[in-house]
């Protein structure tokens, strides 16, 4: 169930996303055509804020509604009511890697699986859409590794984020309880009757 508080953290982490988007998404439209080399290592920027979200606050739905407000905020830029949509696929994604494992792992490597994973089938379909064919191979080389790189380094960054604001005590009472191991209670020595400890 969405409490007020967590759908008020969506809004505030998708807001902030928002305007980050907002000049990538126009340097995105002025180069991603012309120069694909330079905008692979942007496509990372769209998963910092999924990122954070799962990471802060550790709930379904967490990257989806925030990557809606994202979208929203983002909307005044060439891509339009686009981003919109762009920014649900991203949420979307993000969850999906979560939802597999219902939601028990939150390890930095699942981030990052799931990042990747998301980036490699973005690179696909920026393969016909920015005519990476008719590039060298080493360029598409380049082209994918720019991709992968930047997810990492931005999923990355997003973790660095999500743990300084969870610092601040801002996803308490929202995120759940960790619960702490505890190993066994060690027993006290009895007593004999007279007094020494076996």
């Amino acid at each position: 169930m969405f409490t007020t508080r967590f759908l008020m953290a969506c809004a505030a982490i998708g807001a902030a996303t928002g305007v980050l988007l907002i000049p990538a998404n126009f340097a995105a439209f002025s180069i991603s055509a012309t120069v694909p080399l330079a905008y692979a290592p942007m496509v990372g920027l769209w998963l910092i804020g999924p990122v954070v979200a799962l990471a802060v606050l550790r709930r379904p739905g967490s990257a989806v509604l925030t990557m809606f407000v994202a979208g929203v905020i983002s909307t005044p830029t060439p891509a339009g009511p686009s981003a919109i949509v762009t920014c649900l696929m991203v949420g979307v994604a993000m969850e999906l890697g979560f939802l597999v494992t219902r939601y028990r792992i939150w390890r930095p490597w699942l981030f990052q699986l799931t990042a990747i994973a998301f980036t490699v089938l973005y690179a696909l379909s920026a393969y016909a859409a920015f005519n990476i064919s008719a590039m060298s191979l080493f360029a598409q080389g380049i082209f994918f590794a720019l991709m992968v790189a930047s997810q990492m380094v931005f999923t990355g960054l997003g973790l660095v984020v999500a743990r300084r604001l969870a610092a601040t005590g801002v996803a308490r009472g929202i995120a759940p309880t960790r619960r702490v191991g505890v190993g066994p209670v060690p027993r006290r020595p009895e007593a004999d009757a007279e007094g020494r400890v076996g």
